[in-house]
């Protein structure tokens, strides 16, 4: 009770002190400390974070009219100055977060929203609306400045191929779904138009960094962890996804599945799903290089260089390149025993209890592809043949057939047990 009637006392007082120098229209200076906090008159009033004040969360609803109107009066001339340090502040002291956040320094002053493409994001400044328009613009210019920067900055290769105007034809076509994936697309979605593009086009692109891989189609430096840190913001603002998915830790070769992750988020992280782990994009293309020197017809054995380049282990491999869609046999046998050193035959409890080992057969098992439409319906046109006609010919065939039966062979070795047969 003590505690509430000092606290409405000190309500009351700072109420009836604002209220009276607002009506003698009084200049009302607010002080800013490091923390935020804004005091007018040696009076708490509440919070500025960037450039959004919050009241003092203790004041009455009574009092909350009074208390903004005074504070968003004393605190102008702080919105300005705040405004103009940060309109000339370094793009060092700007970033952007996971979930598109914009941040100045300690301060959220904005965040990024769906523009009309992906590579042009529109700002919303986090702006009281007191504050007044010109220090809105200003905020607004400023942090449009900063991500101008940023996107070409992370994106230079990919705008550089958008702009370049040798780039023609059904290379132009192609560059323009790389450029709208953010420099990486799975093959599988753009499989008929490289199909279409000739070897004068992909040398184009190829000018530009652009991979052919065999499971995706990308530019390497689009991989490097700043551009695959932006590429995931941008995308998850233009499928409007509730919470943002973060890129995979720098240095990563392979990462466990994310369950629950959205459609299309392995490709922009720069991986590919495969089993129960996703294998980075680029290490994916080296090691298909390696499995083709394999005879992935008749089976192969993973080599300590797959094993290396993919980061897993042998039982991860084998997950892996069944997710891949390779048959994969497992099996065991008898390990090869050490050479015997001096003349001595080596031996130990270890070498005696794992005799055996295990390995993989992989096998590359082609897709079924499925009957074409146009086969089956051309199947279905043909026309019937009288069965009446077709049992008459066979039986005709079968007469004739019998009566130009030949004599048995004396030197065939089944010819006894034939002639025992037809007398039976």
């Amino acid at each position: 009770a003590l505690h509430g009637a000092l606290t409405q006392r000190f309500i009351d007082r700072r109420t009836s002190l604002l209220m009276r120098r607002l009506k003698q229209k009084e200049s009302l200076v607010a002080e800013v400390d490091t923390k935020g906090e804004v005091t007018i008159e040696g009076e708490f009033v509440g919070k500025l974070n960037g450039f959004r004040f919050q009241m003092d969360k203790d004041a009455t609803a009574e009092e909350g009219k009074t208390l903004r109107a005074a504070s968003i009066q004393a605190l102008q001339p702080e919105f300005n100055l705040r405004a103009d340090r940060m309109y000339n502040a370094p793009d060092t002291e700007f970033e952007f977060t996971e979930q598109g956040g914009l941040m100045w320094g300690e301060y959220g002053v904005g965040k990024l929203i769906k523009g009309d493409d992906i590579l042009s994001p529109r700002i919303d400044a986090f702006v009281d609306g007191e504050a007044g328009n010109e220090v809105l613009t200003k905020v607004q210019k400023r942090l449009r400045h900063f991500m101008d920067r940023k996107i070409n900055s992370a994106f230079e290769p990919l705008l550089a191929m958008r702009d370049d105007e040798l780039v023609n034809g059904m290379a132009r076509g192609l560059a323009f779904r790389l450029v709208e994936s953010l420099g990486v697309i799975p093959r599988s979605v753009v499989a008929k138009d490289v199909k279409e593009l000739d070897q004068d086009g992909r040398g184009l692109l190829r000018k530009h960094g652009v991979r052919f891989g065999q499971y995706t189609l990308f530019q390497q430096l689009m991989l490097k962890p700043a551009p695959t840190r932006l590429r995931l913001v941008l995308w998850s603002l233009f499928e409007d996804l509730d919470e943002f998915p973060e890129a995979p830790p720098p240095g990563l070769v392979t990462i466990p599945e994310t369950k629950g992750s959205p459609k299309g988020y392995y490709p922009r992280a720069g991986y590919r799903l495969a089993g129960d782990r996703a294998i980075r994009i680029d290490m994916l293309e080296r090691l298909a290089d390696l499995t083709r020197t394999q005879n992935v017809k008749d089976g192969f054995e993973a080599n300590s260089d797959m094993l290396s380049i993919s980061g897993t282990t042998l039982d991860q491999f084998s997950n892996m390149m069944e997710g891949l869609g390779f048959s994969v046999e497992k099996s065991e046998r008898e390990k090869i025993k050490p050479e015997p050193q001096d003349g001595n035959e080596v031996k130990s409890a270890e070498a005696d209890e794992d005799i055996m080992e295990t390995f993989y057969i992989f096998r590359w098992v082609p897709k079924v592809r499925p009957m074409r439409k146009e086969h089956s319906q051309k199947e279905h046109n043909k026309p019937k043949k009288n069965k009446k006609s077709e049992n008459t010919k066979f039986k005709k065939q079968s007469a004739s057939s019998v009566k130009k039966d030949k004599p048995l062979d004396p030197d065939n070795p089944f010819a006894a047990l034939l002639a025992l047969k037809g007398k039976s």
